[in-house]
This record gives structure tokens, sequence and C-alpha cells, in this order.
């Protein structure tokens, strides 16, 4: 009743009332909604009556709570009577062409809300209470004024109004701090606590806006689109600096964290789960991965941590062998992994590997200092042909592979080798190696070469083997050129 006298003196737009009879009160909710007719129709105002079918409040169970999200209990007549009224409201706006929704929540309303959030858990978003406005054009004019203030104006102005007397029930949470903590709290801290709750609760707002903006610019800043995904990942797929996150506050970051899931992942993170994210990207280890749902996994990759789709079903690491094509020409069928010569060998490796193009070249000789230049990691080596096992072979890196790095007198495990060169988990097994007739592991590209087949000063006759990259997916280093783009 104060809302509208409130809106009918400012005289701003055309109003309609809407009026939900949740019959739940019997004759006296009926008398509610006569008093509304009334006031309509004393206003000429346009008015839409909702009426529920009947649920006696008295059959309540005692004991029943306010249903918070994520709690596993079923929502109780507050929680339903509230969804009722919303959707309703929003249909009459639609219907109508309503700009805005006025409710009439209180400052009254704001403390308790703000109390019952505090009991919840709630974070800063949740303590700063009742928002001014919210989506669906839903909007409260009188949220600063107090109960007390409004009941004497309505008296003052002899103004017709009634009391929900479900609202005295104390089986209602809210009913319960409305008509039992809160006098606890004034006989203890005074009258003004409720108004101390209140500045509290919008200094949480002007915090939480501030959080908001300041997690939007991170984000912006920060969050980097990931290429080493299949096309159909790549657009999707992205990456943080952890020690970019890690230094900052630990409420901006599960802010951060929280904005990510919301903007980007098309979820709704929990304190949990944030904490858990929070945790994996500023202490977990560098390969440590978290599950957060919605076919979405954090994935911790040394100094990055990456947002990735389909965490788990990453390819299989006993991968068969692929076919190879070969020639320059028309494509041939060859034995599966077999390189029998110069040409260009295609490989159709599947996932972030594939397809592989490898290009053998003779050369006649390459002075070692040059050949040495070629680096480790890079997509290019030579080797001596007199000195190698032919036919060579491409096939997937597995798990328990081995290989003599250049320069060293004995194997090691390529695991070792994958950690010590910082190449992330996902990336190290499946990737192509490069054999020889007897199995032993020449090159693995993009990652490092073997001891064998090395050239010296009395070699006549050179291999160079190329791999020709379509994209960045596993290239830590730059390509070395051909001797043939040197010469």
């Amino acid at each position: 009743m104060f809302l509208l006298s409130e809106l009918l003196r400012k005289k701003k737009g055309t109003i309609v009332i809407g009026h939900v009879n949740h019959a739940a009160r019997g004759i006296e909710s009926d008398k509610d909604q006569e008093l509304v007719e009334n006031i309509a129709g004393r206003h000429h105002l346009d008015i839409a009556i909702h009426k529920e079918k009947g649920r006696n409040i008295d059959r309540i169970p005692r004991g029943m709570k306010r249903v918070g999200e994520g709690t596993d209990f079923p929502p109780g007549f507050e929680e339903n009577a509230r969804k009722v009224r919303h959707e309703f409201l929003g249909r009459l706006a639609r219907k109508v062409g309503a700009e805005k929704v006025a409710m009439a929540h209180t400052a009254d309303d704001q403390v308790e809300t703000i109390l019952m959030r505090f009991f919840e858990g709630a974070g800063i978003a949740g303590l700063k209470g009742i928002p001014r406005e919210t989506e669906g054009g839903i909007v409260r004019p009188i949220l600063d004024v107090w109960k007390g203030d409004i009941v004497a104006h309505l008296k003052r102005h002899k103004m017709p109004y009634r009391v929900d007397k479900s609202n005295l029930d104390t089986r209602f949470e809210r009913n319960w701090v409305r008509h039992v903590l809160i006098p606890l709290l004034e006989k203890r801290y005074g009258k003004g606590v409720k108004k101390r709750i209140f500045t509290l609760g919008e200094r949480f707002r002007e915090i939480d806006v501030y959080l908001d903006l300041e997690a939007g610019r991170w984000v912006r800043r920060n969050v980097k689109p990931i290429n080493k995904f299949p096309p159909e990942r790549a657009r999707r797929a992205f990456s943080i600096k952890r020690a970019s996150l890690a230094g900052l506050p630990a409420v901006l970051r599960i802010r951060i964290l929280q904005k990510i899931g919301f903007d980007r992942l098309g979820l709704a993170p929990n304190e949990r789960l944030l904490a858990s994210m929070d945790k994996v990207v500023r202490s977990g280890k560098p390969s440590a991965r978290l599950k957060i749902g919605k076919g979405w996994g954090l994935v911790n990759r040394y100094e990055e941590a990456r947002f990735v789709p389909s965490i788990g079903n990453e390819r299989s690491k006993k991968e068969p062998e692929s076919r190879l094509r070969h020639g320059e020409g028309p494509d041939m069928e060859l034995e599966p992994g077999s390189l029998t010569g110069p040409g260009k060998y295609v490989v159709p490796f599947q996932g972030t590997f594939g397809p592989v193009t490898i290009v053998w070249e003779e050369r006649g000789n390459v002075a070692p200092s040059r050949a040495k230049r070629f680096p480790a990691t890079g997509d290019s080596m030579v080797l001596d042909v007199n000195s190698i096992h032919l036919p060579l072979a491409v096939r997937p890196l597995r798990p328990g592979d081995r290989i003599r790095p250049y320069g060293l007198d004995s194997e090691k495990k390529v695991k070792e080798i994958l950690i010590d060169r910082k190449v992330p988990r996902e990336e190290r097994w499946g990737r192509p190696v490069v054999c020889d007739a007897n199995g032993k592991i020449l090159w693995i590209p993009g990652v490092v070469r073997s001891a064998l087949a090395p050239v010296r000063a009395e070699t006549k006759k050179t291999v160079h083997l190329r791999r020709v990259r379509k994209s960045s997916a596993d290239a830590p280093g730059k390509t070395e050129p051909s001797p043939r783009s040197r010469k």
C-alpha cells in the first residue's frame, strides 16, 4: 500500500497492479485480494489477479526453514510462494509491456536477509543483501525505508492496509529472525543495531561492485585462448598465468575464478569448488588437474593453468600406429610406419599431433658443427645415412619408451626428458617419434634427438628429416631452416 501510494504520488508512467492470492489463510487471503481490488478501482488502475489452489499454512510442518540454493532439502511454502509470485509478475510484465516490476522490500527485509545469509555462510556477494535492481526489470524503490516509518505514514494519512498474520509465525526462518533474533540484538546492542547491519550491507555492496570491476579487468587482460587443440576445441579452451593469479588477494582470486565460471564456462561454482580451483592454480603440482563440471577441467601446465573441455577423455595412450602416405604426387599406401627413402610422408595421427608431415631429403656432406646447430627442440635433424638402419618408422610415443639423447653415453627414460623439458602431461604421449629398423628412437620432433647416427667429419652423405608443421601444438622452440634453404 505504501509503495503504491509513492508511485501514484510521483506520477511516473502507467501503473498496473499484480496480486497473487496464495489462498493459504482462507478468508483472510480473500480479504487481502478484496482490499487490493478496491484500491485499484478507486484509482482507476488495471489489475491482474492470480489465485492459487488453497494450501492451509497451519499444515506446514514445524521446524520448516527457508530453503537456500545448494541445500538438499525440498523447497518449503515460502520458497514455492515466492517462485509463484515472481513467475506471475514476470508474465504480467511481458503481457502489458511493462519496463519495471516494482516490489515493496524494505530496509527491515534487507537486515533480515543479511543476517540469514550470514548464518548460511554467504560471501561478500551474499552479504550485500537484496539488490535494488535485478534481471527482468525488478526494482525495489523503498528498500531504504524502515517498516516502522511506513506503518506510521499509513496511519497518519489514514490509508488502509492489512497485516499478513503468517508473518508472525516463527516456524519460518525469516519470521524467527524478525521476531526473536533482532529483538535480542536490540536488547543487547541498542536500537541502532539494525541500522548498523544495514550500513554493513551497503559497504559489502560497494566492495562487491569494486571486486567485480577489478575481476573483469583482470580476465580481459590475462585470459588467453589456446590454439594447441583440434579446431573443434580451440574455440573454447583458454589459459591464465598461475603466478599472475597467485599474487592477488584471496578475495579477488575467488571472484576472478567465479567470473570465469559464469562468463566463460557456463557454470556457477560453489564456495567449495572455488576454493579447490584456487588451490590447484596457486599451489598445485605442475600437472595437477581438477574436474569442474559441465565437461570442463582445470589443468596445470607448469606456469599456466588451462581451462579445457572434456578432461579425462584424452586419446588413449595405447593409440595404434598410423599408416603413412608417401610421395609428392598421388599418395601411395605403405606398410604402417615405413619411411623408405626421400620424399614427403603424411602421417594421419589423431587429435592434437596430427596430421604429421615429415620430409626426407638426402644431402652431401654437412659439417658436424653445422649439424649441431639444428636444435634438439626444433623441427629438423641431420643423420649420417651410412649409420642408420633402414627402413625408418614413425609411430606414437608411448609410456616406457627410452632414448639415448645426443651427448649422453646411456639411455634415459623419455618420461624424465619430457618432465625436464616441461612438456605438459596431455602433450607427452601419442606425439610422433622416428625410429630405426631396430626400434631405436632417433628423434622426437619438438623435444630431443638421439645420439645415434651422428654427423662426423668423415660423413660423406646425410639424411635431412624435417617436420612440416601446420600448427604450434607442441613447438616450444623455433623451427630451423633446412640445409638447402640456408644455402
